[in-house]
């Protein structure tokens, strides 16, 4: 119990210290609704990529638990467009349909910026997003890429949509052999844009040398543009932050029915998985109506309680306890807990006797009986 105290005080104070931060430099906390109509979510496929919990009002109105916070964040400030909701921050959580347990539940601590795309406005965001992730931990940076380069590449070649998502996928997993294989015989693009797309999945590092590396190539002018406003805002990151925090990495491809400009990833030290994601996502405004564009990100808090378990040494996180129903199920299970970087220790429910679990430090115990997953349990 000390321990978990400890940790959610850390966790608290790093939040709060990352809250003033945001306060010092002008954006206004605001607060959103747990349930959203659900048609919101509907019209927006495109910009979700998770599953919608839904529960009827007793107006009988279709609602959904919020499956994605900057829809709501769009939605609010499409509807007041003033200055007042230009820069904002929230701390609010996602609510998702899972395959084994349920329904999931995530904290995200995010802060947007209402404004068309300039160098300064990326900057800004960008800026706060690396002392964000010091303030969690000195020893962290921020991956940025550009969804705009990619789109550049692939504007002029006649690719059906079907190729061209086989590809992103490709070069999202940093594998130029099987772009290779899609593209050998296909005639509706270049030789030398089809040797560029190859190169795609080894463009990072420094900006500096991806530039040299993108010069043996006949890049086109959007590609060139983009790239000239990169190195703008590159120079400028520069003169604030140590060149070993600003890493570029053009295999980043994310959503470009949401995406349409910068891309950024951030890590922390002696933690896996991606602790801060976001971008600039222009085109979400348009569908609401809006003349503007924004750019933003969250930092996804829960995964910090898994990093700071991780500095008091607990043995894992999850215990499952098993018996034979359904191996082939319970494999699908660990996999799915150690994918969010949680480690899994699995214990027969005949091997284990009651009280026995007591022995071990860890925060989630599951009991995995007759095929079905159960969140605490009696062994």
């Amino acid at each position: 119990m000390k321990n978990y105290i400890k940790n959610m005080s850390k966790k608290y104070l790093v939040l709060l210290n990352i809250r003033k931060m945001y306060d010092s430099y002008g954006y206004k906390r605001i607060s959103l609704p747990s349930f959203e109509e659900y048609d919101l979510y509907n019209e927006n496929k495109d910009f979700i990529d998770r599953n919608v919990l839904t529960v009827m009002s007793p107006n009988g109105k279709l609602l959904a638990l919020r499956p994605d916070i900057t829809l709501s964040v769009a939605k609010k400030v499409s509807k007041d467009q003033s200055l007042k909701y230009s820069k904002i921050y929230y701390q609010e959580n996602t609510y998702n349909l899972t395959k084994y347990v349920g329904y999931e539940e995530d904290e995200q601590l995010g802060i947007e910026l209402i404004g068309k795309e300039s160098t300064f406005l990326d900057f800004e965001i960008i800026n706060l997003a690396v002392k964000s992730l010091d303030i969690i931990n000195k020893k962290s940076m921020i991956i940025l890429s550009h969804a705009g380069f990619i789109s550049s590449i692939f504007e002029n070649s006649d690719l059906d949509y079907e190729i061209k998502e086989q590809i992103f996928d490709c070069i999202n997993r940093k594998n130029s052999h099987d772009i290779q294989k899609i593209l050998k015989n296909n005639e509706h693009i270049s030789e030398n844009v089809k040797k560029l797309i190859y190169k795609i999945p080894e463009l990072s590092g420094n900006l500096e040398n991806i530039e040299k590396e993108l010069l043996k190539y006949e890049i086109n002018e959007n590609t060139k543009k983009i790239l000239f406003e990169l190195k703008q805002l590159n120079s400028l990151l520069l003169k604030f932050h140590k060149k070993s925090k600003i890493i570029f990495d053009f295999s980043i491809v994310k959503n470009l029915n949401y995406y349409n400009g910068i891309i950024l990833q951030g890590y922390i030290e002696n933690f896996p998985n991606v602790i801060l994601t976001g971008g600039r996502y222009d085109k979400l405004f348009e569908k609401f109506g809006v003349d503007t564009g924004a750019v933003g990100f969250a930092i996804l808090t829960d995964g910090l309680k898994g990093y700071y378990k991780d500095e008091n040494k607990n043995d894992f996180e999850v215990l499952i306890v098993y018996d034979n129903s359904d191996f082939e199920k319970l494999v699908e299970i660990i996999n799915d807990f150690q994918k969010k970087g949680l480690r899994v220790r699995t214990e027969h429910i005949e091997s284990l006797r009651e009280n026995e679990s007591e022995i071990f430090n860890f925060d989630e115990k599951y009991l995995f009986e007759n095929g079905e997953l159960k969140k605490g349990g009696i062994v």
